[in-house]
């Protein structure tokens, strides 16, 4: 096999793993639970070695392409590096930059690898494709009335909404989103043959349905912007323009039948501005500025990567007793984040992709005649995946899409082929690899891919002991588990947490000899999780609980009321306090915190979702659960003592 033969088997395999990733993380839940993580992980860190092996192959025709949003990504990966070193919480910080490398690590690799023009339009076809599937999904789960993904149980606050392969809706039409406009593209001034432009009108159609039924008002907003994007875009072009008002009559003709036809999506609409319901804005409104408020704390660096969610619960609206983990905007997020210095980096990337854009469109076009319309599939999918990111960009004003590893690697991958296109405008981007820069790139990129790759083992083998022992039925095998779990990922404040927390409960259960053992290993657990996360409210209240039943109620005092300022509006920590207050007979205190704790006439879970869309909703069912016992069991023996005593 010779030089050639080997690259050509190389590079079709750098594209398979960039495709298997991008597929993979959309298929399993957007990819944001660790398990799935770790295999997007490999598969990028595995590309990014094949592409170093296809540079020191044929050097001369792997040029390294090297444009301006190139160099501002590496500044931005510079000040991730200086943030992480200076975090407050090592475990979060790290796992926030190590999503940042896998991103960069992605583009530098489509950008210089599936730039051919087979590779995108692969790309474009396997993207859609998925994004179609996950969309049959999505509106068979409204038809069907399904409420799980896959084997996950949805949260009821989704019921009547698609949401495919994702847990969250609004994560799920930001996906599709960012796809529709490139399929429509495609279809319209792209050549391909005519089976395949069916299959992607077809295709078009399950998008917008899909998008349609999650019922997600920020994605009906920015996907029907990107729309008129593309039809004014076509419009504006003389060939096209009859294409344009074909297409913008049947977009919007849908769309109008969809909104008339559908109660729930009428339902969407109205309750905007309804308090009380799963509908209402305002608890965005009020997060955005609980966000603004810990901006403040940090303004030019910003608080740390990913740790909004740590400084969040000192400035937590009383409404809001759900764990938000972002912000709801990604340009906010970023903000706190990251401060005016991370949002200066991210707007010098925009701005640099905003200008290679604007440089190569006229290149992107055909000059054939003007007798016809002159399709062309580089300039289809410059026209889409412009119009796809604005989508996306938009979206985010009002969701977190992009720190959701499918979208973010979605993306990525649409602005590293958009910005590939910078080529054919000028050659000065394009690096000739010598040996020293040969050397460079090897040692970046494998040191990057051999992290990804220790880091993804080691996610791997904490999760495997984590579920373990969420799964073990025995105490000492749960113990077991979690000690297994912090030997392998030592920084991990939530499982010195947990360990903490059931040695603590087992010493409720336990006898006199062995509860004052248990208390005090409770104790020692605790006070690890607070030295590596000392916004922990709940590991302060906690070891307050613990050094309670010690008889240290003046050393437990301290513990609660820093719970107290750093969580002073959360339904748990208040109770926590209460218990405290009762514990040391201060029994109208008490009374006054637990009334605090009272649930609403008529529940509601807001639209502050995490991540995956469960760990919001479980603390605040959480936090109305416990406000409901309070009712049922607290309070009455509080106002018994209290009238006891008078």
């Amino acid at each position: 096999m010779n030089r050639k033969t080997l690259d050509r088997f190389f590079e079709k395999g750098i594209v398979g793993l960039v495709l298997a990733a991008l597929v993979f993380s959309a298929l399993a839940t957007g990819a944001v639970r660790p398990p799935e993580f770790v295999v997007v992980e490999l598969l990028v860190a595995a590309a990014g070695i094949l592409w170093i092996a296809r540079i020191w192959l044929d050097p001369v025709s792997n040029r390294l392409l090297f444009p301006p949003f190139g160099a501002c990504l590496l500044l931005f990966l510079a000040y991730a590096l200086f943030h992480y070193l200076r975090a407050d919480i090592e475990y979060t910080a790290r796992t926030e930059v190590l999503r940042l490398l896998v991103y960069a690590l992605l583009f530098f690799v489509a950008l210089n690898n599936l730039h051919k023009s087979e590779w995108t339009q692969l790309a474009l076809y396997v993207l859609v494709f998925t994004g179609a599937v996950i969309a049959i999904y999505g509106i068979v789960q409204v038809i069907a009335e399904l409420d799980h993904v896959w084997h996950f149980d949805r949260p009821e606050q989704y019921t009547g909404r698609g949401s495919g392969t994702f847990i969250n809706p609004n994560h799920f039409a930001g996906f599709l989103g960012m796809l529709l406009p490139v399929c429509l593209a495609a279809v319209l001034t792209g050549r391909v043959s005519q089976p395949m432009r069916i299959l992607l009108s077809y295709s078009s159609l399950l998008l917008l349905g899909g998008v349609g039924v999650s019922m997600s008002r920020g994605g009906w907003i920015s996907t029907s912007l990107a729309l008129v994007a593309v039809i004014c875009v076509l419009g504006w072009r003389r060939q096209f323009r009859l294409r344009s008002i074909l297409l913008s009559c049947v977009v919007f003709g849908l769309i109008g039948a969809f909104l008339l036809k559908s109660d729930f999506a009428q339902d969407r609409l109205r309750h905007v501005n309804q308090p009380g319901t799963s509908g209402h804005v305002g608890s965005r409104a009020e997060l955005w500025g609980a966000a603004v408020e810990v901006w403040q704390e940090e303004k030019l660096l910003g608080v740390g990567p990913g740790h909004f969610d740590h400084r969040f619960p000192e400035y937590r609206p009383e409404r809001l007793q759900s764990r938000p983990v972002r912000v709801h905007n990604d340009y906010l997020n970023t903000l706190v984040d990251w401060g005016l210095v991370g949002m200066l980096l991210v707007g010098l990337m925009l701005g640099t992709m905003v200008s290679g854009i604007i440089k190569s469109w006229k290149y992107s076009q055909r000059t054939s005649s003007d007798l016809s319309a002159k399709t062309s599939n580089r300039s289809a999918f410059v026209l889409g995946s412009t119009a796809g990111l604005g989508s996306i960009a938009l979206h985010s004003f009002v969701d977190f899409n992009l720190h959701i590893p499918s979208n973010a690697m979605l993306a990525t991958t649409l602005a590293a082929l958009l910005t590939a296109y910078i080529r054919f405008a000028t050659d000065r981007y394009w690096v000739a690899v010598r040996i020293p820069v040969r050397l460079l790139l090897t040692v970046l990129v494998c040191g990057v891919s051999g992290l990804l790759v220790q880091q993804a083992i080691q996610q791997a083998q904490e999760h495997a002991r984590l579920e373990a022992s969420r799964s073990a039925e025995s105490f000492p095998n749960q113990v077991e588990g979690l000690r297994n779990a912090l030997k392998i990922e030592p920084t991990n404040f939530e499982t010195a947490g947990m360990l903490g927390e059931i040695h603590r409960r087992r010493a409720m259960e336990s006898s006199r000899t062995t509860r004052k053992v248990e208390l005090k290993k409770a104790a020692a657990w605790l006070k690890e999780a607070i030295t590596l996360n000392r916004y922990d409210a709940y590991s302060h209240a906690r070891l307050g609980m613990a050094l309670d039943e010690l008889g240290q109620a003046d050393k437990a005092g301290e513990y609660f009321a820093e719970a107290e300022k750093l969580d002073p509006n959360g339904y748990l920590t208040v109770a926590n306090v209460g218990w405290h207050k009762m514990h040391i007979e201060e029994y109208a205190e008490a009374k006054r915190y637990f009334e605090r704790v009272s649930p609403p006439d008529d529940p509601k879970t807001t639209e502050n979702e995490s991540e995956n869309g469960l760990v919001a909703y479980r603390s605040e069912k959480i936090a109305q659960d416990l406000a409901r016992h309070i009712r049922a069991v607290y309070l009455p023996y509080i106002e018994e003592q209290i009238r006891d005593g008078e």
